[in-house]
């Protein structure tokens, strides 16, 4: 991690994340069955779900501590990638953005097929 990461808010995984642990997932699935996944998670963090943008494949969720934006996209019927946007409401947050989008992967990963990082550099 750069050293000013760990005084920033927001954090975003993507396909060429220079933090291998914020990279974008692939998982062996539909998008309906990723998104109906993601809207669990966001009830298991307790969230308030604020929007599900079909055009965009976004869903908005926010907790007391994160607000969160997960991008669902299927580059192939079978194969959906999953990315996160986490923005922290912490004065100094050292990274908790980071670690809210590990434990989200984390949870995701036990309950869809995972399939790969970042597959397509």
């Amino acid at each position: 991690m750069k050293f000013g990461d760990y005084f920033t808010n927001d954090f975003e995984t993507s396909e060429n994340h220079y933090l291998p642990e914020l990279r974008t997932r692939y998982y062996r699935c539909r998008n309906e069955a990723a998104k109906e996944q993601v809207i669990k998670l966001a009830e298991e963090e307790k969230a308030k779900i604020r929007d599900i943008n079909d055009t965009h494949n976004e869903i908005f969720f926010e907790t007391s501590s994160y607000s969160c934006i997960a991008t669902i996209i299927s580059p192939k019927i079978t194969e959906t990638a999953v990315d996160f946007k986490v923005t922290t409401n912490k004065f100094l947050p050292f990274g908790a953005g980071r670690k809210v989008i590990m434990r989200l992967y984390e949870m995701l990963d036990k309950r869809l097929p995972f399939k790969g990082v970042a597959l397509y550099k």
